[in-house]
């Protein structure tokens, strides 16, 4: 993939990104939480200096060409459970999908699966952390915002077919562009 097709697939030039010590810490393609923005695309004599942006650059790209990324995720912010969940979804591979209930279960914990829809929909650091790949037990509501789109994408990206992950109910969040 080259930059304009990676902007065009994740509809932004810009990321908002906090990174830590240990790691990314968050990242967002809409709003500016994050501590700083960077500008996607090929580096210009400023990006070239600056390690934070080109590390989200090579990964960014890694990521949405083989689903793959190797960059340190910091979510030592979350509880042990949240952070157990996290790293169970980090295993699913690119091209696969689970359920809440199938993380639950993998955790040794099958009457979680709410418990880990929860955890799954506070991801702080987008693709990153591929909770695309976690569905919920009765398939993907049809969405065309925040999340629920990109999560689409990705899934297509990865090769699935969506009429095959949707379940029968439309999405209910505030400002869905179906509403």
């Amino acid at each position: 993939m080259n930059w304009e097709e990676i902007i065009g697939f994740l509809e932004t030039d810009r990321l908002s990104i906090t990174f830590t010590g240990e790691g990314l810490k968050y990242l967002s393609l809409r709003g500016s939480r994050g501590e700083r923005s960077i500008r996607l695309g090929p580096a210009d004599e400023e990006g070239e200096r600056d390690p934070e942006r080109e590390l989200i650059l090579k990964e960014t790209k890694r990521f949405l060409e083989t689903g793959k990324h190797g960059l340190p995720l910091d979510l030592s912010g979350f509880t042990d459970f949240q952070q157990r969940v996290f790293a169970a979804v980090s295993r699913v591979e690119p091209g696969t999908v689970t359920t809440y209930k199938g993380i639950a279960g993998r955790l040794g914990k099958p009457g979680a699966a709410q418990a880990v829809g929860s955890a799954v929909a506070r991801n702080p650091v987008s693709y990153f952390l591929p909770t695309h790949r976690v569905l919920p037990q009765r398939g993907i509501g049809i969405c065309r915002t925040g999340a629920g789109y990109l999560r689409e994408k990705l899934l297509e990206h990865e090769g699935h077919d969506l009429s095959r992950l949707r379940g029968n109910y439309v999405c209910t969040r505030k400002n869905c562009l179906l509403e």
